[in-house]
């Protein structure tokens, strides 16, 4: 559930079993970067989404098939679905938000030194396709995997890592770095 996955097979039975510890637990972990998240792909009303994806997961529990440690990247999932699904409703596409909207609820993993501000990040990442911004939102700041990531976003890793690759060297070309290529 942490940036280092640490959910278990018996904190994974807890929450089936319906204990409100374990819910509770897991609702403080993994609520403040889903909200961050939705927040970012546009979702009007991020609290009321979220909500959603919590009941969602809650009533869902039980069908999750996967190993326990791949809940976080489920999670992800129903909350890409849902917030298309709400856009699609709306018959529009989701806005992009300013990142300094969302970032404040994403909670620090790790301090780094040398961060530049939210005006400059949030300007770097609109020169990406919403594609790009979504798989680097998700494997930078969400820290899933790329098999995760494929997942959520419902493409092939091949193309998650294509989208990653592309994005990463748009950023470079943005920060006047060498390319890789």
């Amino acid at each position: 559930m942490t940036a280092d996955h640490s959910m278990t097979a018996d904190f994974l039975r807890l929450l089936r079993s319906g204990d409100n510890s374990a819910w509770e637990i897991f609702y403080d972990l993994l609520a403040p970067e889903l909200r961050a998240y939705i927040a970012r792909l546009g979702a009007r009303d991020p609290d009321d989404v979220l909500g959603e994806i919590m009941a969602q997961i809650v009533r869902d529990i039980n069908k999750f098939s996967g190993a326990a440690t791949e809940i976080r990247a489920w999670s992800f999932r129903i909350a890409h679905n849902r917030v298309i699904d709400a856009s699609r409703r709306r018959k529009s596409r989701p806005s992009e938000v300013a990142i300094d909207d969302s970032l404040d609820s994403v909670p620090s993993q790790t301090p780094l030194a040398d961060l530049p501000d939210t005006e400059s990040v949030s300007r770097l990442l609109h020169g990406l396709t919403a594609d790009q911004r979504s798989v680097v939102w998700l494997r930078y700041v969400a820290d899933l995997s790329l098999e995760e990531t494929a997942e959520v976003v419902g493409k092939a890793p091949e193309a998650v890592a294509a989208l990653t690759y592309r994005a990463l060297t748009s950023l470079r070309r943005s920060l006047g770095e060498p390319s890789t290529e």
